[in-house]
Order: C-alpha cells, then structure tokens, then sequence
C-alpha cells in the first residue's frame, strides 16, 4: 500500500511544507499539565513499577513491528511485518511518545513525553511483560537506544530540559538505576532529536541549531561522556532518529528532506557511506530489523508506517500500513521486534 497520490501528493506536501514552516510538522513536545489534570489511569504512572495498561487481546505474536502515535495512548504491536495491513495483534500504553528503541533481543524502550517515565518490556514476544520502569530527571524524552535494556545502558534522548530551556540533552541511564549521568555540551543548541549507542560505548544526539529549524548538529559523546564534540562531515539539514546497523554505520533520519544519510564513524570526522536516500513521506524515527535488511519509519505525513529495503548503499521502498492508527496523531516512530 503505497502513500495516496505519490508524485503529486509529494508535491503538495512540500509546498504545503513552504507555505507552512517545517516546524508544523517537527517532533512535539508534550504540552505542560500539572497533576491535577493527569488522566486517572496514570495518576499512579511514576510510582509502579512499570507504566499500567499493558492490554494484549490476541495471542501475544512471536515477532512483528511497534508503531508509536504522538498524540496516541498506546504503542501498537502487529505481527510479523504486516503486509497484509492486518489490525494490531496487542498494545503497550503510552503517552506523547516521539522516538523508541528496541535493542538486539527484542525489549523495547518506551519513553514517556508526559510524564517523564521511560518503560522497559521484555522480548523477542512483542508486546513482553513490564521489566521495571525509571523517571528522567534531566528533561523531556524523546528518543531511546540501547544494546541491552533489560541489564545495559540505555540512552535516553530529551528534546529538551523544560520550557524555560529548550534544549535537548542524553540522560544515561539502566533500567535498576534510572538515569545518574547528563550528557550535555554546547554544540547542542537547540531541540534534541534522535540518539544512539554504539557497542563501544559511544553515543550520539541529533539536535536543531535554532527554532526556525534551519539547520542541525550531530553531537559525539566519546564513551558517552561530557564533552560531547559536534561531527564533522555531517549533511543532515534537519534533525532525526538515529541507528546503528550491523557493520557500524549510523543511519540518520533527516526529517523534513525527507530523506536518510548513511555515515561511517561520525567520531567525530564522519564518512558518508551512502545517501541521501528519498523517503515515501515525512520521518522522523525509526528502527531495523534483527536481520539488518528492513528498516520501519514512522510517516507523519500520511498517519502510517512505512518498511523499506535497508542496505548502507541503497535503501527501497517496500510497502505501508495504517490499520489501528489514526491520520493526524502524528505516527512518529515505527521499529521491529526484535530490534537490532
């Protein structure tokens, strides 16, 4: 199932885009809400432990695909790729969630817009039990990445620290801990956007240089530590979700292009391996399979999720699916389970 229109629907959207502003169509912040204006199915949110609603109404499917809606209230779980455009086989809850990740076996890592909880739920079954959940101190998330979430480090994206500092961030954290460690530098400026891990140790943030949206940063935190350093080399013109495949490369999500760069090292000197590479409609996240061949993105502009062919020199469109989300929730993120 291919986007509606194609070419012409492109252009539309781009010119819509012009007359508009790019930022109509960034990644949201969730809006302010004090306590007492907190849905009752999560005034307890923070104090379990691990985010309630966890709904699955058809056998639990050994493998699949997650699909995230911003303004949404549950992450979505379809079996196996989903060709067929089938309804969701089970459900996570969850709230203004922009990005997720789901490392090499398959947990996934939701992090929570509002309130500011990050949960963790076992795989390779989609869908797995609750393992435990932690707050961020340090900002709003956005984004996760982590090679194992059920004992390892988890990275935590923040699109920013509060509305009084919009500026984006990584909170270091592990699912027994919660987060002890901010990643800040001053190559980060604005909004942040995607992260990622590397089996080193490394890591990195995506993030705007200014409100306008203009332009980016790629910002490299040697052992996922402070300094950070921004990359060199780095063509994305706007900000994105971030993923590592199996030979080391980092795939960069360049949202309002739409597009995908694939680079070598980025640390901080990148190499482009491949790229850009024209996406079917407007992305933000997303994450590849186990296998390193399919990659899921997120498609705003058409409220769907759309799998592609994924190698570093080429990446091609696959086909589409919709069935469960809703058009105008902004479908931000998209991953397969297990992950990579």
């Amino acid at each position: 199932m291919r986007p509606i229109g194609s070419a012409l629907s492109i252009a539309l959207l781009f010119a819509f885009l012009t007359a508009c502003g790019a930022a109509n169509l960034s990644p949201a912040s969730a809006p302010i809400q004090p306590d007492s204006v907190i849905p009752q199915s999560l005034q307890s949110f923070e104090m379990r432990a691990a985010p309630p609603h966890r709904f699955v109404y058809l056998a639990k499917p050994k493998a699949g695909v997650y699909a995230a809606q911003f303004y949404g209230t549950t992450i979505l779980g379809y079996r196996n790729g989903n060709k067929s455009d089938a309804k969701p086989a089970c459900k996570i809850g969850a709230t203004y969630v922009n990005g997720f990740g789901v490392d090499s076996t398959g947990n996934l890592v939701v992090p929570n817009g509002y309130p500011y909880v990050v949960g963790v739920y076992s795989g390779p079954t989609l869908c797995g039990k609750a393992l435990g959940s932690f707050s961020d101190p340090y900002g709003e998330p956005s984004d996760a990445a982590s090679r194992d979430a059920k004992t390892g480090t988890i990275v935590v994206g923040n699109i920013e620290v509060g509305r009084s500092q919009q500026v984006g961030n990584i909170a270091v954290c592990t699912l027994a801990a919660g987060c002890t460690r901010e990643l800040k530098s001053p190559t980060i400026k604005y909004e942040g956007g995607g992260v990622a891990l590397a089996a080193n140790g490394d890591c990195w943030m995506s993030s705007e240089d200014n409100p306008s949206l203009t332009s980016a940063t790629l910002t490299y935190f040697k052992g996922c530590k402070s300094p950070g350093q921004a990359a060199k080399g780095w063509k994305n013109a706007f900000y994105g979700g971030l993923n590592i495949d199996k030979a080391g490369n980092l795939i960069a999500v360049d949202f309002n292009a739409p597009s995908v760069w694939v680079y070598k090292g980025c640390n901080p000197q990148c190499t482009v391996v491949g790229g850009p590479f024209p996406l079917e409609g407007v992305s933000f996240y997303g994450n590849l399979n186990a296998k390193g061949d399919q990659l899921a993105l997120g498609d705003s502009s058409y409220g769907q999720v759309d799998v592609y062919a994924y190698s570093p020199a080429k990446i091609t469109y696959e086909y589409s699916f919709n069935k469960g989300l809703v058009q105008g929730n902004d479908v931000e993120a998209a991953g397969f389970a297990p992950g990579l």
